[in-house]
C-alpha cells in the first residue's frame, strides 16, 4: 500500500485531481484533502468545499491521523487500553488469589476484598502500560512530515492519497495534476 501527499496552491486543483480519478474509474482507498492551517480561506473556496462535500472529504490537519503524531498516539493508546486494562484486572485478581498475600490487611479487607483491590491495581497498571507503550511507539517517523506541516502553515492545500491493496497508484494522472510537490510517505 502506498501513501503520498500532493501539495497544491488552490483547492480547485485538488478537486480536479479527484474528478479525474472518477472520470477514469480509478478507485483509491483514501483521498483526503487537507485544508491550509491559515484561516484565510476565501469565500469562493468555502463554496467549492460545500458544493463538493459528497465527492471529497476536506479535513483540517489536526484530524488527519497520518499527519498528526499526537492524534495517532491517542488512538493507539485508546486501542491498547481496551486490551490491557481487562488483562491487568484479571492478572491482578489471579495474582492476589494465587499468592494469598494480605498486603492490605491493615485496612481491614477480607480475602475477597484483597483480591478485588489486587485486580483494581492490575487494571491501573494496564492503563499505565497502554499510556507508556503508545508513547514509545512512533509509526510516523518520516522526516517529510515537518516539511508537509510547513507547507500547510504557509497556506497550501494538501491531498493525501492511499491506493488500494494490490492496485498500482495512478502515477501518470498524479504527475499530470501539476502539484507543487509530491511526497511519498509509505511504500
Amino acid at each position: 500500500m502506498t501513501k503520498c501527499i500532493l501539495i497544491f496552491e488552490e483547492f480547485q486543483n485538488c478537486l480536479n485531481l479527484i474528478q479525474k480519478f472518477e472520470e477514469k474509474s480509478i478507485s483509491v482507498s483514501e483521498a483526503t484533502v487537507v485544508s491550509p492551517a491559515v484561516k484565510n480561506i476565501t469565500a469562493e473556496q468555502r463554496s467549492l468545499i460545500k458544493e463538493n462535500e459528497k465527492v471529497t472529504k476536506v479535513e483540517p490537519i489536526d484530524k488527519v491521523r497520518t499527519l498528526n503524531p499526537k492524534l495517532d498516539r491517542a488512538i493507539r493508546q485508546r486501542s491498547m487500553m481496551i486490551w490491557l486494562m481487562p488483562f491487568g484486572f484479571i492478572a491482578g485478581l489471579t495474582f492476589s488469589k494465587m499468592t494469598n498475600l494480605s498486603t492490605f490487611s491493615f485496612i481491614g479487607l477480607n480475602k475477597l476484598g484483597e483480591s478485588l483491590l489486587g485486580g483494581i491495581l492490575g487494571m491501573a497498571s494496564g492503563y499505565m502500560g497502554s499510556f507508556f507503550s503508545a508513547a514509545s511507539i512512533n509509526i510516523n517517523r518520516n522526516k517529510e512530515i515537518r516539511s508537509i506541516l510547513n507547507y500547510n502553515k504557509n497556506g497550501k492545500w494538501l491531498i493525501l492519497i492511499e491506493n488500494q491493496v494490490g492496485l498500482e497508484m495512478p502515477w501518470l494522472i498524479i504527475k499530470e495534476s501539476e502539484a507543487i510537490e509530491m511526497i511519498i510517505l509509505e511504500n
